[in-house]
């Protein structure tokens, strides 16, 4: 009987030591199956808008706050804010205007993504505006439109220091323009940047063409 009882205890140990082990795994695996894991630390009242979020932004942002928990938490924050309408914006400002170049705004992972579409036109009065079309971006703090030499620039290192700043973003979410300075070279801009400066990155990313 004691045999077998020790048997029993060096059994459960194992499992134990095992699950212990293969933890990331597992966990992986429940969340992979659409388990609501909450997020430690936040408020109560605010657990519903983080499991409102998206799965991959979820998991995105519980991974990040094992790696820096106060950042994380700044970044939950800001993605469950309320989206930002942009002004209205009357598209027939840029009709039969001269499009110079466009490009699609792309999903830079789970928390920094964009669509729609961004344009340089030409008025006939050779005013030229960046325009977006069908916009939608992941919200951020502080967040600026840049044009960049860069094709694609996630990071301020990338930007550099002789972007074209146009400006706070109207909002995140509807059509909006932006007027470029007159006579100003816009051949060496390859991109129209979504930026959040509250922590240096990229929200997304349209390569002109």
């Amino acid at each position: 009987m004691e045999l077998r009882f020790r048997l029993l205890v060096l059994t459960l140990v194992g499992l134990v030591a095992v699950a212990v082990w293969t933890f990331p795994a597992w966990r992986g695996y429940f969340r992979e199956r659409g388990a609501q894991v909450a997020f430690p630390g936040l408020a109560l009242d605010l657990q519903d808008d983080f499991l409102s979020l998206p799965t991959d932004t979820r998991e995105a942002l519980l991974e990040m706050r094992e790696r820096n928990a106060d950042m994380a938490m700044e970044m939950l924050m800001v993605a469950i804010r309320d989206p930002q309408a942009a002004p209205v914006d009357d598209r027939s400002a840029v009709n039969g205007a001269r499009a110079l170049a466009s490009g699609e705004f792309q999903a830079l992972d789970a928390l920094h993504w964009g669509v729609g579409k961004a344009t340089i036109y030409e008025l006939a009065d050779a005013t030229r505006v960046l325009r977006f079309e069908d916009f939608r971006s992941a919200p951020g703090g502080d967040v600026r439109v840049y044009l960049a030499r860069d094709h694609q620039p996630l990071s301020a290192l990338q930007l550099g220091d002789d972007f074209l700043d146009l400006g706070r973003l109207k909002g995140n979410v509807g059509d909006q323009s932006y007027f470029l300075p007159a006579n100003h070279d816009l051949s060496a801009y390859n991109s129209a940047v979504v930026f959040c400066r509250q922590f240096n990155v990229s929200i997304t990313v349209a390569t002109l063409r």
